[in-house]
């Protein structure tokens, strides 16, 4: 597998693994990337937010996103038979799926 493969399969697992820490287990990561995310809810008076992406496409990113990554992922990963990856996904994953009840 190269390297642009292991990277793509990675970024979702990140994403999983950030849910589990910030849902699951309730601890709050301080990770602000500068120029990322914008305040789209913001009152004239304060400055003008700069970024790529309004922060209230979180709940889109985490209810349609996420699924997608999920089955996406998984199912390549089978496919491909890579059965480490699939292992990881599942349990990240579908770990994440099976404790919100979805």
């Amino acid at each position: 597998m190269n390297l642009k493969a292991k990277f793509f399969l990675f970024l979702p697992l990140l994403w999983f693994l950030y849910l589990w820490v910030t849902m699951i287990f309730n601890i709050h990561l301080d990770i602000h990337i500068d120029g990322l995310f914008y305040n789209a809810d913001q009152r004239p008076e304060e400055p003008v937010s700069e970024g790529l992406i309004p922060d209230d496409l979180f709940p889109l990113m985490f209810f349609l996103v996420s699924p997608i990554m999920f089955f996406i992922g998984s199912i390549y990963t089978a496919y491909k038979k890579y059965w480490v990856w699939f292992g990881a996904y599942m349990i990240l994953g579908g770990g994440l799926w099976v404790w919100l009840g979805i």
